[in-house]
């Protein structure tokens, strides 16, 4: 897919936001979740991946199944906190204990430490 079909398909039409992947049709590549965050953090002028004037902070925007393991990033994901996670693509994903107490949170920090401001977990 090229650059164009991909920011055509996946984000909005004024580049600013990356358009809900619902669950039934969640992404089965890390490779094309890259691609859209690349993309989303290189174009975008908006500093988080959903329109928030449209959705609530939280709400799940893009699903991922990966295998048998099932992952959401929430909408209020900010630019800082996607390039911390872009940069540290080569790493390993982990998952550590979320605000609530909950293990369900993925970092791919090598310290296992929460990306701040990237809000993504592993559905339990």
């Amino acid at each position: 897919m090229t650059q164009q079909q991909l920011t055509e398909k996946y984000l909005t039409a004024d580049k600013n936001f990356i358009k809900r992947i619902t669950k039934p049709n969640a992404l089965n590549s890390k490779e094309v979740f890259f691609e859209i965050i690349k993309w989303w953090r290189n174009i975008s002028t908006s500093n988080s991946i959903g329109d928030l004037n449209q959705m609530n902070k939280n709400t799940p925007l893009i699903y991922l199944q990966l295998g048998s393991s099932s992952y959401y990033i929430n909408a209020d994901s900010t630019k800082a906190g996607i390039k911390e996670f872009y940069n540290n693509i080569n790493n390993p994903w982990k998952i550590i204990i979320n605000e609530n107490g909950i293990k369900n949170k993925v970092t791919n920090t090598i310290d296992e430490k929460p990306i701040e401001g990237f809000y993504m977990y592993k559905e339990l």
